[in-house]
Formats: C-alpha cells, structure tokens, sequence
C-alpha cells in the first residue's frame, strides 16, 4: 500500500504560505493589528502608529496560536490491542477531533464505530476471512485516525474555502469519504452476517483503493 503523505517540508511554497494566511494565528493577528489605524483616526494615538499595530498584530498571533492549537490525535492505533482496546482508541480520537466536524460527520463516525463494534469480533472469530479482517482494521486503526488527523490540522478557513480534490473543499472531501466509510462498513457487516465472501473482498479492496492517501492536499 501506498501510504506516503505529502509532508509540509515537501509542500509547495504557495501552498505553505497559503496554510499561513489561513491559519489562526495569522487572522487573529490581522483582526487586533486593525485597532492600529482605528486608534490613529480616532486620535488616541499618533507618531509610532506602525510600531504599535505591528505590536497588536504580533500579541493577535500570540493569542490565535494559543486559542487555536491543533488537538493531538492519534495517528495509529496499534493492531495488536483486543476488540474493546481498539474501540476504546477509536472512541478517544473521535472525542479529540468532534468539534472540528460538523454534524453530519459526527453522525457518520457515531455509525462507523457501531459497525467496527459489530464486524471485527465477527471477522477474527471467521480465520477464513483474514484478508478481509487485515483490510478492516488497516482502515480503522491506520487510514481513518489519520485523515482525522490531517483535517483537523488544516486552518478552519482553509478547510471551507479552498478547492482541493475534485474541485471539493477538504470539508467536502471528509464528508463524502466518512459517507463511503459508514456505508462499506454497514455493507461488509451485512455480507459477514450473510457469509458472503465475495462482497467481501470486493468491498475490502474498495476501501484499501479509497483510504490508502489520507492526506487532503496531496495530489
């Protein structure tokens, strides 16, 4: 599989700089540095106006960074962990990323997870299914706690704004691929239940094809 991310020190300049002006910081910077002219019409203050809006705009940065700190999200979740073990992981990194999603994401998650509870005690006490078990657990415990990741170190503003993919936004893009997830999940738990072997690997090659590049400004 091909799992190499398109890493920041890789990314092209206009895109970094792009990641920069969109960035809390930067935004929350330019907003206070604005009371610097304000001040100056209103004659409050004079000679020196530039320094200290440039000093406004760097006290800005200072607190937009700290206000908008991106959360610590577990990239991987160790596949030797049992089946409560591994939910009880999944669970935290959603918890770590629910106020970066909107509702319909939240609600798609809150479905991936049933369905994780349900097929992968099923697909470890079927051995003939250990492809399929593999393709599972490499979605859930590697692809998808990273491209959480990754979305939510994108700027909010960035995130709605800027085409990406598919002249989709990343939040258009965590959408659509949280939906495909939720129903291959729902699909596989039912072809297990029903023995299907075939929809099984067809839809465990659908998911390695889909989730294998978890990074949203990778082209």
């Amino acid at each position: 599989m091909n799992d190499v991310a398109t890493t920041p020190a890789r990314r092209p300049l206009k895109l970094r700089l792009m990641l920069l002006v969109y960035g809390t910081p930067n935004i929350a910077g330019c907003v206070l540095a604005l009371a610097g002219p304000a001040l100056l019409f209103a004659g409050v203050i004079g000679p020196g106006w530039g320094w200290i809006t440039l000093g406004l705009y760097a006290t800005g940065w200072v607190a937009g960074g700290l206000v908008g700190n991106t959360p610590e999200v577990e990239r991987r979740i160790a596949d030797t962990m049992t089946v409560s073990q591994t939910l009880e992981h999944l669970d935290d990194v959603i918890a770590r990323v629910q106020s970066h999603l909107t509702e319909e994401m939240r609600q798609r998650l809150a479905s991936v997870r049933g369905s994780v509870a349900e097929v992968l005690p099923r697909l470890l006490a079927a051995r003939s299914h250990d492809a399929d078990l593999f393709t599972v657990r490499e979605t859930v415990l590697r692809y998808l706690p990273e491209t959480l990741a990754n979305y939510v170190t994108l700027p909010a503003a960035f995130r709605l704004s800027q085409v990406l993919k598919d002249g989709k936004t990343a939040r258009q893009l965590l959408t659509e691929q949280l939906s495909l997830l939720d129903e291959k999940l729902q699909e596989i738990v039912a072809n297990v239940s029903g023995a299907n072997a075939q929809a099984l690997v067809a839809n465990g090659q659908f998911l390695e094809m889909k989730f294998r590049q978890p990074d949203f400004l990778a082209r």
